[in-house]
């Protein structure tokens, strides 16, 4: 196998750690980032909400530390997921007057899967309403268990805003990536990961990587799946032309063929033609690199019209692409017009007033007329200046209105042995699986006298005192139900689940 590598000699040494800050939309992330680095960004984010994952390096104790500043709305929950993987650490951020949210526990989700440490910093104490005993009370109540509250995260009271706290947040966040003992080989070529990537009509493809091991330098050549670039012109977060850089250091490279992808691996050569053999190569071996599936039987599935329009063909070229890559067993895109430009009224009339057409815009606007007809006939259009944020409406969208087919799974059967109490509420019962088992998960059926009068469900489930997630077949149980629904003694249950495919 051609070597994407010369021969060198081994440079390990301590590397700087690489920290996603993540947590719920409003909660302070940018405002965080922003007094530790002491440069302005929330200020230029559309709406005050960061969009895409952006890093930064910053110095602490003369220590360097990449951060990424991660979206925490829901919308762009794919683009969370990235920034997770890619960090070696994170920094769950949460308000001290508001508590745990959805995309607190999404974000924390997202650290789990990715199996990194992180820590916790409860924000906005200087606001009226703050309460860190409560928020501790909420970090506990959904599962994150902080030191004092029954586990060993590490937590730290901050303010964005004054910046109370902050250094022993830093503090915090260095312990955490020394027991990780992370390293680097300075003297190798380097490899990491694509944050983003983006078209400028002037200035072409560029994409935002962070180097995880190794050194790169300008006259050598990066790829990331399919996509690949000469580095030719190479900034540090600041926009500043740099000649070489090594590993934790985000940088951007200008200059790449295609869209690199967001969250994928990228691998530095020494030049383009130790790129081309190394892939070739790989392909040899059995065609180890990832194949374009083309989907051709879509007789049977329902069809969604799409139009699309950018600033330049090439982003049009881009989006096809990415589209290329969304699958459903029972739907597609079904691509009506294409074009540069804004969206139009003539490209309204093209695909009809069924109201289930799609409009998606790259860098480019609506026009009025058009705009007025898409809200008359509840038709689809949304706009971007990220290629991700567009691919991400798409998945969801195909997810969305793809067609459904529920089944249902009935687990067991229960009889009810005694009703301790009740309300019009629900109540507390006990009784014997008869069949199968029951999950607390279930929903449950009320029968009576073989017919079913309502239906019912679990709030809490026990095996004598303790708490159960499931019985067995011969248990008696003790249950907690709400329903509108009166159980009475002699009744059953029936346990099932639905699910959508």
């Amino acid at each position: 196998m051609a070597k994407k590598q010369k021969t060198h000699i081994n440079k390990i040494e301590k590397r700087d750690p690489v920290v996603a800050i993540m947590g719920h939309i409003d909660h302070g992330k940018s405002t965080l980032l922003d007094y530790i680095r002491k440069a302005n960004v929330v200020d230029g984010e559309a709406g005050g909400i960061t969009q895409h994952v952006s890093a930064y390096e910053a110095t602490y104790n003369d220590r360097k530390i990449t951060f990424l500043d991660t979206p925490g709305h829901e919308a762009f929950a794919a683009t969370r997921s990235r920034g997770a993987s890619i960090a070696d650490v994170a920094i769950l951020v949460v308000a001290a007057d508001d508590g745990v949210k959805e995309q607190t526990k999404g974000a924390f989700d997202f650290i789990v899967e990715s199996k990194i440490p992180f820590v916790v910093a409860i924000n906005k104490i200087d606001k009226n309403g703050a309460n860190v005993q409560n928020t501790l009370n909420s970090l506990t109540e959904n599962g994150i268990y902080v030191e004092g509250m029954g586990g060993d995260v590490s937590y730290t009271p901050v303010s964005a805003v004054s910046g109370e706290g902050i250094d022993d947040l830093l503090e915090t966040v260095l312990l955490a990536t020394d027991v990780e003992e992370l390293e680097g080989d300075r003297n190798t070529l380097a490899t990491g990961y694509i944050l983003e990537s983006s078209l400028d009509p002037k200035k072409g493809i560029s994409a935002t990587l962070v180097i995880k091991n190794g050194s790169m330098k300008t006259g050598q050549y990066v790829t990331s799946g399919s996509a690949g670039a000469p580095v030719r012109i190479m900034e540090d977060f600041t926009g500043t032309q740099i000649r070489d850089a090594s590993f934790s250091k985000p940088i951007k490279i200008i200059g790449f063929d295609e869209l690199p992808e967001a969250g994928s691996d990228f691998t530095v050569f020494e030049n383009k033609k130790d790129a081309q053999a190394f892939n070739k190569e790989i392909e040899s071996l059995g065609g180890l690199k990832e194949k374009e599936i083309t989907d051709t039987d879509i007789k049977n599935k329902l069809a969604i019209p799409l139009v699309i329009k950018a600033d330049v063909q090439g982003s049009v070229d881009a989006i096809k692409h990415q589209l290329e890559k969304i699958k459903s067993p029972t739907a597609y895109f079904k691509i009506l017009s294409e074009g540069v430009g804004e969206i139009s009224e003539a490209d309204v009339k093209t695909a009809g007033a069924g109201g289930e057409a799609v409009f998606v815009g790259f860098n480019v606007g609506i026009s009025r007329s058009a705009k007025d007809t898409i809200e008359l006939f509840d038709m689809t259009a949304n706009t971007y200046t990220i290629i991700y944020e567009l691919t991400d409406f798409l998945e969801g969208l195909l997810e969305e209105r793809r067609p459904r087919v529920k089944t249902e799974k009935i687990s067991g059967t229960a009889r009810i042995i005694r009703v301790f109490s009740w309300s019009n509420k629900g109540g507390v019962i006990g009784g014997k699986v008869k069949d199968g088992f029951i999950e607390k998960s279930d929903k449950l059926r009320i029968i009576r006298r073989d017919h079913q009068i309502g239906t019912a469900t679990i709030k809490e489930l026990q095996r004598g005192k303790q708490s159960a997630e499931r019985i067995e077949l011969d248990d008696e149980f003790g249950m907690m139900v709400e329903s509108r629904f009166e159980i009475v003694e002699g009744d059953q249950i029936q346990g099932f689940v639905i699910t959508e495919e």
